[in-house]
């Protein structure tokens, strides 16, 4: 795989042996090894890495408990704890050499706020299962660990746990006994946000068939109502689409689906796609026609979007997102027109009462940014560019940035975007995607009369973006779309329009949920988590 350098800065510590590097050691991680006994939590967690910088000492992001023991390649080193780090000293290392940080400890039983972020424990169908996740600077709760977001490394699981427990991780899963399971991911594209593993007493394994070359199994718990509601069929022709696109499937030949009683609707780690076990039956409105579908094509686009090319820093978190909504809202607008509407709709709804920009510059804690990248995200990075330009060329440009292992940013993504669309967006990419505070989305106002159609744009006048309005009549299926074009022809416009044969009862802003415009005096609604499984 490609080794990524990791710059970490120490305070110097001194060594014993003048011949021997002294000072802060810098160091590229290649391998995670995690022992845990999910009983008693009891964890040995190795660091492997090569040295580029020699020296005595090594400080790496570490917010768990404090170890029993610590050696540095096999050696017994002096170890000093803070709030967010430990630092390892031992004799001195030379640059080139590899580098073994190993620790004895505790993982505690806790988690980023509500979320599963952290080692979770749940009541799942009156069993109980257990949950390791890591997410976006989230790996250290558990071992020492790099936890930038644009990381890749190996990660290797052996895994303790009671007879009846099945375990499954990212990797090759080895059931090596009736209560011990390994893990071996040797894969290129290991990003550390998703990383982790999940365990449970209640599964039933059912074999879902290979699609489009992958093998798929899923791990239904007794509550689930996920048994009849994956269809194969629809899944396998996405797979082939995806593929098509971007390359093979980048996790071997399997992939493993697994539910449980989640905070989150889904989760992408590498080959293992965990769904809140509820998903066909959601608890709030349903988001989309069809969300074990939609949210199962998301998880799996991760795979490429998200896991194989990853973030370059937490604030790039957006466009990851928005891809795997975008390929599930294309792959539903190719087989059911129907559900493609709705979807669109869901992420103008989710929009409305966005905090925040998909790039915000005002750097909130990833908890409370991460659910407005989820509504804006996906119409400013795709959808308006799809509708001022073409699908085909939004597609050109995701397919350039992906299908190999490497870390990208909002702005590459969008430099993607300029170079298939034609387009100049360095001041859509002003307006719409960087930004403090709460973003304001425009409003427009539109009167129709005599075969004219007058829009103009009140506020917000730097977004500019192309949609249709709807003339409407008190008929079903009594309606005349309108083309309005703010980016290129301006933001007030008066449109002749051939008057439709019947009478035009209202005037619909934006049925085709096209771009993030809302009518004058538009209240929005209810801030909302799209991605919360439940409320």
């Amino acid at each position: 795989m490609r080794r990524v350098l990791a710059v970490i800065l120490l305070t110097a510590c001194g060594g014993s042996d003048d011949k021997l590097p002294t000072g802060p050691i810098t160091a590229t991680v290649t391998t995670y090894d995690l022992a845990l006994d999910l009983d008693s939590r009891a964890a040995h967690a190795k660091v492997t890495a090569d040295v580029t910088t020699g020296g005595d000492c090594w400080q790496l992001p570490f917010r768990g408990t404090t170890p029993t023991k610590a050696l540095l390649n096999g050696k017994p080193a002096d170890v000093t704890l803070d709030a967010t780090s430990i630092t390892a000293c031992g004799a001195g290392f030379a640059p080139g050499k590899p580098l073994v940080l190993e620790i004895d400890h505790e993982i505690a039983q806790t988690t980023l706020g509500t979320t599963d972020v952290g080692f979770t424990t749940k009541m799942d169908a009156s069993r109980t299962y257990d949950y390791l996740l890591s997410w976006v600077g989230e790996c250290d709760r558990f071992m020492p660990c790099d936890h930038r977001a644009d990381q890749f490394a190996h990660f290797h699981y052996d895994i303790t746990h009671a007879a009846g427990v099945t375990a499954r991780c990212p990797g090759v899963v080895t059931d090596v006994s009736p209560t011990e399971t390994t893990c071996a991911f040797d894969y290129d594209g290991g990003p550390t946000y998703s990383t982790g593993l999940i365990a449970s007493a209640s599964w039933t394994q059912m074999d879902l068939g290979t699609w489009a070359g992958v093998h798929v199994t899923l791990y239904a718990d007794g509550a689930s109502d996920m048994p009849g509601a994956i269809d194969a069929s629809y899944h396998t022709g996405y797979l082939t689409w995806m593929q098509s696109l971007l390359g093979p499937w980048p996790y071997g030949n399997e992939l493993r689906v697994l539910t449980a009683p989640t905070y989150w609707s889904g989760f992408e780690h590498p080959g293992n796609i965990v769904l809140y076990n509820k998903l066909a039956t959601p608890v709030r409105g349903q988001a989309y026609k069809k969300p074990v579908e939609h949210i199962l094509d998301h998880e799996m686009a991760h795979m490429w979007a998200g896991d194989q090319t990853t973030l370059a820093d937490t604030y790039d978190f957006a466009w990851k997102e928005s891809m795997a909504e975008y390929f599930a809202y294309v792959y539903e607008d190719m087989m059911d027109p129907t559900a493609a509407p709705q979807t669109a709709a869901y992420w103008k709804t989710a929009s409305a009462a966005a905090l925040y920009f998909p790039g915000p510059t005002d750097k909130p804690k990833l908890v409370d940014y991460y659910g407005d990248a989820y509504g804006p995200g996906p119409m400013v990075l795709f959808r308006q560019l799809e509708v001022l330009t073409s699908r085909d060329q939004v597609l050109t440009a995701i397919k350039s940035v992906l299908g190999h292992q490497h870390a990208i940013s909002i702005d590459d993504v969008v430099a993607a975007l300029q170079t298939s669309t034609g387009l100049d967006l360095s001041a859509y990419k002003a307006a719409w995607i960087h930004g403090s505070g709460k973003p304001a989305w425009p409003t427009v106002m539109t009167t129709y009369a005599n075969g004219s159609l007058h829009v103009t744009q009140v506020t917000s006048t730097d977004k500019r973006c192309k949609f249709h309005v709807g003339l409407d009549g008190d008929q079903p299926g009594q309606q005349t779309l309108v083309a309005v074009d703010t980016f290129r022809d301006g933001l007030d416009q008066t449109i002749p329009v051939t008057a439709p044969a019947y009478p035009v009862t209202s005037v619909v802003l934006d049925p085709l949920a096209e771009c993030l415009v809302y009518g004058a005096g538009f209240t929005a609604p209810a801030r909302i988590n799209p991605w919360q499984a439940a409320p």
